[in-house]
């Protein structure tokens, strides 16, 4: 409770009063750096340390801790190849289930489609013979009656 307590002041300190030299130091301390730590963790220093806590505890008791820590490692690499596996093989997988899925959605659906081509419409024939467009310019043809 009372460490509670202390973690609860320090953190009264950090919101209250974020200007001052010790709220920094607090929030470089207590943010800032484990932030750091956790982004330099690489997915093999996570196996690692599941698979390792198991296989010490497993080997300890018949070998060295060296060993132990050896086997443990080989364990990770062979663990990590296979979440590696296993994730190509989803994927693979999810890309054939999609085709197969529109395989049947197409099944499906194909009695609601017409069953005979859509005929193409015909368009109205246009003469070729056209009219000539109202000329002005061209002389009389007929003398002027006085």
């Amino acid at each position: 409770m009372v460490f509670a307590l202390f973690l609860a002041g320090l953190l009264a300190v950090m919101l209250l009063a974020p200007e001052t030299d010790a709220a920094r130091w607090l929030h470089h301390s207590m943010v800032e750096r484990p932030i750091d730590l956790c982004g330099r963790f690489e997915r093999k220093h996570i196996l690692f340390l599941i698979v390792g806590l198991f296989a010490i505890q497993a080997y300890a008791a018949v070998l060295p801790a060296e060993l132990a820590m050896a086997l443990a490692w080989d364990m990770t690499a062979y663990v990590d190849a296979m979440i590696a596996t296993w994730a190509l093989s989803t994927f693979a997988r999810f890309n054939s289930m999609k085709a197969w899925a529109a395989v049947r959605m197409a099944a499906m659906l194909a009695p609601f489609r017409r069953l005979r081509p859509r005929t193409r419409r015909s368009r109205p024939v246009r003469p070729d013979a056209r009219k000539p467009a109202a000329n002005d310019d061209d002389p009389l043809r007929f003398g002027v009656a006085a």
